[in-house]
Parts: structure tokens; sequence; C-alpha cells
């Protein structure tokens, strides 16, 4: 693991990411008659700044990070749960229709949720502490889900969703957050003490966060343009 000096910064910089990401989709999402799947994925980035938050103070006030439940957990959920819900709710009903075709893209984006399911079971057998690990395995439940849909939106064929053809960045992204995470949780319940091993999932996480919201807008735009 990371000294305490530099795990202060590390931190500090994903809670900057994470704010920025934040302010950037307050300012181009939350106006009057912006769909609600692009206020929805402003809201995924709020809540990972909550998360980020609590752990920069925790670490500035006491130094290192519970190795049990913590209130910055809600935050990773409701991250993940925000971004499952608008591709879930607002996005897939319009290109999965439930027929045979797109059975290959069902099946194939169930790699995401299977690899996050592996990784829990993973950290199930890791040498942390039992609230930690089932905090873990609780994060990836929901991580796993939404990544389901990330990636089956990434994939899908342009012939059955022209739409998302200006979102696969998007998707893209939203999967290296994923990534970001699952490694991070991993690395958490090992314990790993290769301290250039964790600027890894600290880069792919702040990269995410701050160009989640971005990838998104230019997307949406195409479709206007």
């Amino acid at each position: 693991m990371l000294n305490h000096d530099i795990e202060l910064i590390c931190n500090g910089l994903l809670c900057l990411g994470a704010l920025t990401g934040f302010v950037y989709s307050l300012v181009r999402f939350f106006k009057p008659r912006k769909a609600l799947y692009l206020k929805m994925v402003g809201c995924a980035l709020g809540c990972m700044f909550i998360e980020r938050l609590y752990g920069f103070v925790q670490y500035l006030v006491v130094g290192d990070l519970t190795q049990s439940f913590q209130i910055g957990t809600f935050g990773t959920i409701g991250c993940y749960l925000f971004i499952l819900s608008a591709n879930y709710g607002a996005i897939d009903s319009l290109m999965d229709d439930g027929s045979a075709e797109i059975r290959k893209y069902r099946l194939a984006a169930l790699a995401a949720p299977l690899v996050m399911l592996a990784a829990a079971i993973v950290i199930l057998f890791s040498p942390s502490l039992p609230g930690r690990k089932i905090t873990c395995v609780i994060e990836e439940l929901f991580v796993g889900a939404s990544a389901y849909y990330s990636l089956k939106h990434l994939i899908i064929s342009r012939k059955y969703a022209d739409f998302l053809t200006e979102l696969k960045l998007f998707h893209l992204i939203s999967l290296l957050l994923a990534a970001g995470t699952t490694v991070e949780n991993l690395m958490w319940c090992y314990q790993v003490k290769v301290q250039a091993l964790w600027y890894i999932p600290y880069a792919i996480l702040l990269t995410a966060m701050l160009t989640l919201a971005p990838f998104l807008y230019k997307g949406v735009r195409k479709w206007n343009a």
C-alpha cells in the first residue's frame, strides 16, 4: 500500500477528478429539457465524488480507511446504480426488443458481470477483514450489473442501434471506471504493498472520472447535429 502522504495526495486527486466531472455534468446536463439519461450519469459522478471525498477526509483526519463497511460505500453503489438505471431504463429497451437476433450480444455482454463475479469470489478468499470483504463483494455486484449494459451497448451492431454509435466512447469509459473500481477492491483486500501498482487503478479511475461526462456530452451533441 502507498505511504500516508502519497495516499493522501492520490485520494485528493481522485476527489478533485470526481468533483470536476460532477461540476461539468451540472453545467452541461442539469438544464431544462435535458434528457433524464444525462442527469442520471451526472448523479453517478456526484455519488463518486461523495465516496472519494469521504476517503480523502478519512485519510486527512484518521490517517487510513476503515477496513469494514463505511459511508463511502454508498457513494460507490450509488454511482453504478445510476449508470445501470440510465442504460437499462432509458436506452436498453430502445435497442433490444428481446429478439433472437440480439441474443449473441446479450450473451457476449455477460463477460463483464462474470469478471466482476470472479473478482468477488477471489475477494472472499483474501486475507482482509470480513467487513471489508463483504463491502467489496457488495460493490462488485453493482459494478457487474452496470458493466453488463455498458458492454452490451458498446458491442452491439449499428444495424440494431444506430443512435448508440455516438456513445461508444462513453460506454468504453464506463467500463474503464468499473475496471478501476474492481482492481482497487482486489488490491485493497489483498493488501498489496508494491506502491507502483497502486498507480494503475488510480490512473484508470482518474481518467474515467474526467472523461466520462465530456464523452457523453460529445456523443449526445452528435444526435442533434
